[in-house]
């Protein structure tokens, strides 16, 4: 099953306003708010969708957030064990992927998966 967000719609209360005004002000003003502003929407995650059933089997990833995942390892030239690190821990990669949840489907994704999704998006430019 597809799972993909409508990034363009706001979330009614703001996930991270837990940091405070301070550390939400810092988040605001960094890469990870112009990636997730500019970047992430735009992404072709539709371009994946005819490799996924809409309604059978386990639901995928959220499809914008593993793309996004895959060109920030790319652009920091990380390995996958320290690009899966830096998804579930990193306030900054979660917030410019819009990760909102704090469930382990969500904030986290396992260094298979990101091979696979990789391996999906290099397999699509041909």
């Amino acid at each position: 099953m597809i799972h993909v967000k409508d990034h363009k719609t706001y979330d009614m209360f703001n996930p991270f306003e837990h940091l405070g005004p301070k550390r939400l002000a810092l988040l605001e003003t960094s890469w990870a708010h112009l990636f997730r502003e500019e970047i992430l929407h735009q992404l072709p995650a539709e371009k994946l969708f005819e490799l996924y059933d809409e309604s059978k089997g386990r639901q995928t990833k959220e499809l914008y957030a593993m793309l996004g995942l895959v060109l920030l390892q790319q652009m920091e030239d990380l390995t996958d064990e320290e690009t899966v690190q830096q998804f579930a821990f990193n306030i900054l990669w979660q917030y410019a992927l819009n990760v909102t949840d704090a469930s382990d489907f969500s904030s986290y994704v396992s260094p298979r998966t990101l091979w696979t999704m990789r391996c999906l998006r290099m397999s699509r430019r041909h």
